[in-house]
């Protein structure tokens, strides 16, 4: 069977799994990419950076790049364009499409020809119903528009419980629905608690924190979005014993890092409390800096925020995750032993979630198995191996 998979460019955390399916079912998959900017380097507005991913990301798998950008690429729907897709798709002549999402003309346009070629379409999306605010009249309109889209699609991968919800409720059929849930690479399996132990202790000496600090860490951009404001504005709420033990550590960049910079010093100031910035850290490095945390935070609004990769990325390094109630992955990971769900924007909550997860002391693997079962790169690949296979 030939699976051939339209991607917008290479994404450091869907690339594993096509590396994955490569291996275990050799040339049975190609991906078709729209453009290589990811690899090239782009500049980020979020991040405040231009960067290109430091990791391999065109090795492993067969690929074919088109090159379809309009103007910006990845800065709106006709930013990628369909140009040579129907090429792509007579020349490799797949059994089956698969779609990574419906956020660009590109999208689109795969899913045409699919339509006219009469080649089944699997869809692989992290669409839900929760991560933004609409008014009725919106909502309708999206609800017909999904609903009659999904008649279109063969199979579903779900990327976790809100995605699954979402297609049911737009009248996609329980037995087309297969789990991939999202996943990233586990940059920790085969390091021993001893080897964790030592880049913790020495990521935290060179960041100048106290071993009896307990460090509580955000990672990603610096925008509205992600709100790492509340970070600072929920020391006020914590008991004074636990306050006196906390630092900081903002792993990231991006437009609000002057206003944070601001916000660390008043934390200094008022109650003792150091800040590290490690700036903008790229793929390769970004491992150690979840070992030096003992607990990730990632306090979004709801503003789009559909999964939250830096949970994942957490708990693989056994980091206290508390996420704010509209992240998607809390309908997932919720009730999970150190996974803390708080209300958005409640700095009193965050607050208690933090001194709730302050009692314990870090476990590297408190959620090792779990996350390997389900929600890895190669659980995500034996299911679409799987499902191959049956053609």
């Amino acid at each position: 069977m030939k699976l051939l998979v339209f991607d917008s460019h290479p994404v450091q955390y869907r690339v594993p799994i096509w590396k994955e399916i490569d291996s275990l079912k050799p040339e049975s998959l190609h991906v078709v990419y729209a453009s290589d900017c990811s690899v090239k380097g782009y500049a980020d507005k979020e991040f405040s950076e231009s960067f290109a991913w430091d990791i391999p990301m065109l090795s492993g798998y067969r690929y074919t790049i088109l090159n379809t950008e309009n103007g910006e690429p990845l800065s709106g729907w006709n930013s990628l364009g369909g140009k040579g897709v129907r090429g792509a798709i007579k020349k490799f002549k797949p059994d089956a499409l698969m779609l990574t999402g419906l956020n660009y003309r590109f999208d689109w346009v795969v899913f045409f020809y699919a339509q006219i070629l009469r080649i089944p379409i699997w869809l692989r999306c992290e669409t839900q119903d929760y991560a933004f605010k609409r008014s009725k009249l919106v909502s309708l309109y999206r609800y017909l528009v999904y609903f009659l889209f999904y008649k279109g699609i063969d199979r579903f991968f779900f990327i976790g419980e809100l995605n699954k919800e979402h297609y049911l409720n737009h009248g996609v059929k329980a037995s087309k629905l297969l789990p991939a849930r999202y996943a990233t690479v586990n940059q920790y399996l085969g390091v021993d608690e001893d080897e964790k132990k030592q880049i913790q202790s020495e990521m935290r000496t060179a960041a100048g924190i106290d071993p009896d600090k307990l460090v509580i860490g955000f990672s990603g951009k610096f925008i509205e979005k992600k709100n790492p404001q509340l970070l600072f504005l929920m020391l006020e709420y914590l008991p004074a014993h636990l306050l006196s033990k906390i630092h900081l550590y903002l792993l990231g960049s991006g437009q609000l890092e002057s206003e944070l910079k601001d916000m660390a010093s008043v934390a200094f100031n008022k109650y003792g409390v150091k800040t590290t910035f490690t700036g903008f850290v790229n793929q390769s490095k970004i491992g150690d800096h979840y070992l030096a945390m003992d607990v990730v935070v990632l306090p979004s609004r709801q503003s789009g925020e559909t999964w939250g990769l830096v949970a994942n990325e957490g708990m693989q390094a056994g980091c206290g995750v508390i996420v704010s109630n509209v992240v998607g992955c809390q309908a997932d990971f919720g009730k999970w032993e150190r996974f803390k769900v708080f209300k958005q924007g409640d700095e009193k909550d965050l607050a208690s979630c933090v001194t709730q997860l302050a009692v314990n002391p870090k476990k590297f693997d408190w959620a090792a198995s779990e996350l390997q079962e389900s929600y890895s790169i190669s659980a995500i690949a034996k299911t679409i191996v799987s499902e191959m296979s049956k053609f």
